[in-house]
């Protein structure tokens, strides 16, 4: 499969991988935070365009996910880990509520994705086969995603620097400010 964007390679320790270049900082800062990643996209509306050509239906993907990037991981553990150390390693600003709030704007998502163990032929049925005869669906988390806003990508890695070098912030209390604008009382 051919890039979409250009990529270097990144290596600590036992990790190496060719990474596009605007995210090769942040990855390398959170391998050396012991967090392991499985995939990463500078731009994911970027890089499904050229699909999009052949698969109309994807348009709409194209067009809400142009802007933002994602990072993966190959369990729940890694991805908590990750979020933590940038949640901790900066002040509880518009950067953290576009982490935490699903309503702030540029809100960062979080996606499973899943395999059905019951349909692979490899394996033996698991759970039995269902009354017609096909095997059961048994369907399980294989990654996790966080898709976020291109433009946080460097103050994401600044947090991951702090995290690393052990810096102490005053997280301070989230004032919800991008979300509702509180009356005075």
């Amino acid at each position: 499969m051919e890039r979409t964007h250009p990529a270097m390679t990144v290596s600590h320790g036992d990790l190496a991988a060719e990474v596009d270049i605007e995210l090769a900082p942040l990855i390398l800062e959170t391998w050396r935070a012991g967090i392991a990643t499985i995939h990463s996209c500078q731009d994911m509306g970027e890089n499904v365009a050229d699909l999009a050509a052949r698969l109309p239906h994807l348009d709409d993907f194209v067009r809400r996910e142009s802007g933002r990037a994602n990072i993966g991981f190959a369990g729940s553990g890694s991805l908590e880990a990750f979020l933590d150390a940038l949640a901790n390693a900066g002040p509880r600003d518009a950067f953290y509520e576009r982490m935490v709030h699903w309503a702030a704007p540029g809100a960062w998502q979080l996606v499973v994705a899943v395999r059905d163990q019951g349909l692979r032929a490899d394996e033996e049925e698991i759970g039995g086969p269902a009354p017609d005869g096909t095997p059961l669906s048994r369907l399980e988390a294989v990654s996790f995603q966080v898709r976020f806003p291109r433009a946080d990508v460097d103050e994401m890695t600044e947090r991951m620097r702090r995290r690393n070098r052990g810096e102490v912030v005053a997280l301070g209390r989230p004032t919800w400010a991008t979300i509702s604008h509180a009356e005075d009382g």
